[in-house]
């Protein structure tokens, strides 16, 4: 806590256009990581978060309700909970993990449930699943190559359906953070393969065509829909 207070106050007193050039780095992974572990997932960068993506995500929550009309979802390295909050006011029973105390404080604040979970543990399960629909929306890049397989063998486990967008390399620097295993979407498609997930083109294109608008996060436009 006291570690993520001081990173939080560093962050505050720096530009949006200093913090780009401090996070283009390349000692700023392995520094910061060192210092300040997943405390950098601080509420000021969850609320900077919120308010860049606060379009986005009704746009992703319209796609969704309309495409794939889950019940119950899971929001997988939710965050803030902004997305879970425009699903839920779709009439979506939602429930959220995250790995930061931050964030899931924002999403407690919006009356919303989920509780702290680590990805990179071995042998766990995403709690109270089985769901209609799991997503996640940029967390796999945050995730050493090593923990790739287990979070993809979650994700699968959880629904017979999931919503993934991950960042890809050589694109525009992105507002999240410790990026250590970006990777082309081939990847994380033969990584669900894997576990019995096939990528569902037709749904993938529809979801990329509707989300290709100046209101989107670019990041957020290219998403990927698997099924069993």
């Amino acid at each position: 806590m006291f570690r993520g207070m001081i990173y939080d106050r560093l962050r505050l007193l720096t530009t949006p256009s200093v913090r780009k050039w401090i996070k283009s780095r390349s000692w700023f992974v392995p520094v910061s990581r060192k210092l300040f572990g997943n405390t950098v997932y601080s509420d000021s960068y969850n609320a900077d978060i919120e308010r860049i993506e606060r379009e986005s995500v009704e746009h992703i929550a319209d796609w969704i309700v309309r495409e794939i009309q889950p019940k119950r979802i899971i929001d997988v390295g939710c965050g803030p909970g902004h997305l879970m909050a425009a699903l839920h006011r779709r009439g979506v029973e939602v429930f959220g993990v995250d790995i930061s105390d931050a964030a899931m404080k924002r999403v407690a604040d919006k009356g919303l449930p989920g509780e702290l979970f680590d990805l990179t543990a071995p042998e766990t399960r995403l709690p109270g699943a089985p769901y209609d629909l799991a997503i996640s929306c940029e967390v796999a890049e945050h995730l050493e190559a090593k923990f790739a397989s287990t979070f993809v063998e979650k994700l699968s486990a959880a629904a017979p359906c999931v919503y993934l967008t991950a960042f890809e390399p050589g694109k525009a620097i992105s507002p999240g953070l410790f990026h250590v295993n970006e990777q082309p979407n081939e990847y994380w498609i033969n990584l669900m393969n894997q576990r019995g997930m096939q990528l569902d083109q037709a749904s993938t294109t529809r979801a990329r065509k509707a989300l290709d608008r100046p209101d989107v996060m670019s990041y957020l436009q290219r998403p990927m829909v698997f099924r069993r």
